[in-house]
């Protein structure tokens, strides 16, 4: 399994930039087994840097949006598929997480006295 990229919580514009990197030793390789295996991750990073860019911004969606990748992960079947969906997965939390943090507490109700 492939560490993620840029730490625990990778970025689109660095998965980005090594999709870009894998497509570039792709066009110096010969070796068509080793190109296979380029593509193949160049399409996880960019699925998941699309994954990741698309996460909601607003708490709610993110909730709704964590519940389904669990599922997807729950559900999938092929190894690169699951690596690409626990690192979104782990993406999407850590936004909550500093969502939360940095939320405010709601404001009491004041009633109006006549």
């Amino acid at each position: 399994m492939q560490p993620p990229i840029g730490g625990s919580t990778p970025m689109p514009k660095l998965l980005r930039a090594e999709v870009a990197r894998l497509h570039q030793a792709m066009k110096l390789t010969l070796d068509p087994v080793a190109k296979r295996e380029l593509a193949a991750r160049a399409l996880e990073l960019a699925q998941e840097a699309e994954a990741i860019a698309d996460l909601p911004a607003d708490v709610e969606a993110l909730h709704a949006s964590i519940a389904h990748y669990r599922h997807m992960l729950a559900e999938a079947e092929s190894i690169s598929k699951k690596q690409v969906l626990t690192h979104v997965l782990q993406r999407a939390e850590d936004k909550l997480e500093q969502m939360s943090r940095h939320q405010l507490p709601p404001k009491p109700h004041r009633l109006a006295v006549a």
